[in-house]
């Protein structure tokens, strides 16, 4: 399958258009040290095993879309499944798909995927993905169209892979999250501290009220800032227990949108994007 290059004198980046857009490849040229995590030598490149990129897009949404929480034409349906290894409808379409490579240089490439609104997500619409290398940065923008009759919500979703090391951290101004009892939402903040140890809290939470900027600490050798550049919001941080990785992800929407939209008044991040208009997000992750 085709991998597209990207580099400069700092950076190389290799992306997979036909395994949903995804990272194969990020890392540090003159130290020669990865910065996503990098897809795995044992594994193909096919659509379902994106799972093991060092990145993806989440369009048009981020999080899970759980049983009857999607609501369409008046009323709560419950959508089919995006992925054979994850139980509910989760992450949109754009990660599983192929996407059309629309322009490719050196230090850039653009990307588009048409959904079609027949399967899983019931609307039409056009993710376009463009990736660019400047200097010491690696910036992802996001636009979406709804190419549908009816207005639908949705959100965008950066969502990098990293290995964890004994000194992975991630600093931030806002550990604040909505948390769920069976059907009622509220509040809570996980710690006042700025900083999470990623070896500690072992969590699946979208943080709240972002100030844009955060610095990820990996390990000994790298670290990044990640910066909003455009409409995100919120910071997810998965640190799954008993596995080598973590992810930061910049959102727009948070985790369990739908649902807590369907049951409470408490902020989602969610867009109602009506026919012909466009949402865009951008983020920049910046070596340090």
């Amino acid at each position: 399958m085709l991998l597209l290059s990207l580099q400069n004198k700092n950076l190389y980046l290799e992306i997979s258009p036909e395994m949903g857009a995804s990272i194969t490849k990020f890392c540090d040229r003159k130290k020669n040290k990865d910065i996503f995590r990098p897809f795995p030598k044992t594994k193909k490149i096919t659509k379902n095993n994106c799972y093991f990129s060092g990145y993806f897009a989440t369009v048009p949404y981020f999080g899970v879309i759980h049983k009857d929480t999607f609501f369409y034409k008046n009323k709560y349906i419950k959508l089919s499944r995006t992925h054979p290894l994850e139980p509910d409808t989760i992450h949109g379409e754009g990660w599983i798909k192929k996407w059309k490579v629309k322009k490719h240089s050196k230090t850039s490439v653009e990307l588009m995927y048409v959904h079609q609104g027949k399967n899983s997500f019931p609307h039409k619409y056009q993710a376009w993905q463009k990736f660019s290398l400047n200097k010491n940065s690696l910036n992802i923008s996001i636009r979406l169209k709804n190419l549908d009759l009816l207005s639908f919500d949705c959100g965008i979703g950066f969502h990098p892979w990293f290995n964890i090391s004994d000194e992975s951290k991630i600093f931030s101004n806002n550990f604040s999250f909505i948390e769920k009892n069976n059907n009622n939402f509220k509040q809570k903040k996980l710690t006042a501290a700025k900083s999470l140890n990623l070896n500690k809290y072992k969590i699946d939470k979208t943080f709240l009220n972002w100030n844009g900027k955060s610095k990820l600490l990996l390990n000994k050798d790298i670290s990044l800032k990640i910066i909003n550049k455009k409409n995100i919001n919120n910071l997810h941080v998965y640190t799954p227990p008993k596995e080598n990785f973590f992810c930061i992800e910049p959102v727009t929407n948070i985790g369990d949108a739908f649902q807590i939209k369907k049951y409470s008044k408490e902020y989602t991040g969610l867009r109602n994007l009506k026919k012909n208009k466009n949402f865009e997000s951008s983020v920049e992750f910046k070596l340090l």
